[in-house]
């Protein structure tokens, strides 16, 4: 059954947060907390890419067996980083599930195609839930972390295909997209 509420779920879905901040306040605490053992590493991220996504709206599954179901269309968008940029390509799609414990669990899976031509495909498997005032660094919002898999051909973003990646999602007011993804790489 459709919902016919535009992304404004989506939006409130993916409340604003301080991505980088965060990141970057739990890599110096962790660090701060490194035992002398000096095989110990803190590994710390760099951005890979930001991307900003447009989505139609919302339509609901219903009850499946762990949850209520609903899927958002990815139509399209574009993104950029340091070492690439390009398009997000329609036909996507971000699969939820939202638990009874009110944790929503999303898979998106979808492409991006790169300046270049190249095509790039991206598994994003996030996991959402309410926070407190502060804990997200300011108003009450939603804690929205992933991990991102990210498959290119062999070339110049062959780099892509050996990296480990994590990412944060919000709905910040930009003109470009209801949705912003910020892809890190782990270093």
């Amino acid at each position: 059954m459709a919902d016919d509420k535009p992304d404004i779920q989506r939006r409130s879905l993916l409340a604003d947060v301080a991505p980088a901040a965060a990141l970057a306040v739990a890599a110096a605490g962790a660090a701060q907390a490194q035992p002398a053992d000096p095989g110990y590493v803190v590994p710390g991220v760099r951005l890979a890419f930001t991307a900003w996504v447009t989505i139609s709206a919302m339509k609901t599954i219903g009850d499946i067996p762990v949850g209520q179901g609903r899927v958002i269309p990815i139509t399209g968008g574009a993104f950029e980083g340091p070492r690439l940029k390009g398009k997000v390509m329609p036909g996507g799609a971000d699969w939820q599930t939202v638990r009874a414990d009110g944790v929503t669990e999303l898979q998106a899976h979808y492409g991006l195609e790169t300046d270049d031509g190249a095509i790039i495909q991206v598994w994003n498997s996030v996991i959402a839930r309410p926070e407190a005032p502060g804990v997200t660094g300011g108003a009450p919002g939603r804690f929205l972390r992933s991990t991102i898999r990210l498959q290119a051909p062999k070339g110049p973003h062959d780099w892509l295909n050996k990296s480990v990646f994590i990412g944060t999602l919000n709905a910040p007011a930009d003109a470009r997209a209801p949705v912003t993804i910020r892809c890190f790489e782990v270093i």
